[in-house]
């Protein structure tokens, strides 16, 4: 039987004590071969998000790597491994091949090439390659290489990367450059905007970019660490960008998430500028 490989980033170290008897706690797994590609899969093609859209398997080469069956389906604007943060599959780099199915049918079938790295494979179209994205890891610089964010630690930071995925309207991708921005919520209504990263194009992506973290809370250890960021996308002529909502109302793009202090994040800009269903929005994947 075949295995799938997985990576994890993260590790949490756990100590058991009993009265009496010491337990020792295993972490059984496979070191990753290092001529093998390590990847995360997205399904951000813009459709109605219901489960009757869901891809309900998901063969990588022949192998089954997520199902319905095991609680792993590819939901529309969302992503595979499931199930906690830093997990990625694993396969040997060149030629890889996606298979995809859904009702019993198959709706995908691609051969890309992936390199023995971290990456995102984006499936936006099921007539289209997927788009590929570096996964621009390792995410925290430890040498302090980061410019201004050399003065920061991990109590008072995360980071977030912004992917263009926009459609000007079904099967056009949104011609220019976006440019993402964030604005704390404590800020001064006059304190400038932020960039995400440098203007982006269809299918790209930005540099995981700090974003500052002015946690208000209690005191330490008393709940999560967090605060609220606004979020706004301009256009190449500066202004913000329009779309129809959900009311079928032409509106600016505004939007916030809450960034927790040492997290990871990727922002996939999906769906249909021109279209009340499905409309354009934001959908968050937490990396780390």
């Amino acid at each position: 039987m075949k295995k799938i490989r997985f990576s994890i980033i993260a590790l949490a170290a756990l100590l058991v004590l009993g009265s009496c008897t010491k337990h020792k706690l295993w972490f059984p797994m496979d070191e990753m071969p290092k001529d093998w590609a390590e990847f995360q899969l997205h399904y951000m093609e813009p459709i109605t998000n219901v489960a009757a859209n869901y891809i309900d398997s998901v063969y990588v080469n022949g192998v089954l790597y997520a199902s319905t069956k095991s609680g792993n389906a590819l939901a529309v604007y969302n992503g595979v491994p499931g199930g906690g943060v830093g997990k990625f599959y694993g396969v040997k780099s060149g030629s890889v091949n996606f298979r995809c199915y859904r009702g019993g049918e198959i709706v995908y079938d691609r051969n890309v090439t992936l390199e023995p790295k971290k990456q995102n494979v984006i499936i936006h179209d099921l007539n289209e390659d997927p788009i590929i994205i570096d996964n621009d890891y390792p995410y925290w610089d430890n040498r302090g290489t980061e410019g201004s964010a050399a003065t920061f630690t991990s109590d008072s930071v995360a980071k977030v990367m912004f992917v263009n995925l926009l459609y000007e309207a079904p099967g056009v991708p949104y011609p220019g450059k976006l440019q993402y921005q964030y604005k704390r919520n404590d800020a001064k209504a006059d304190d400038p905007w932020n960039n995400i990263g440098e203007p982006v194009g269809f299918g790209e992506a930005t540099k995981r970019t700090i974003v500052i973290v002015h946690w208000t809370g209690g005191p330490a250890g008393n709940g999560s660490k967090y605060q609220r960021e606004n979020y706004r996308i301009l256009t190449e002529d500066g202004n913000v960008l329009q779309y129809i909502n959900s009311n079928g109302k032409l509106v600016d793009y505004s939007d916030y998430w809450n960034a927790y202090i040492g997290r990871v994040y990727m922002h996939f800009y999906r769906g249909i500028r021109t279209q009340q269903t499905p409309y354009a929005w934001v959908s968050q994947w937490t990396s780390l």
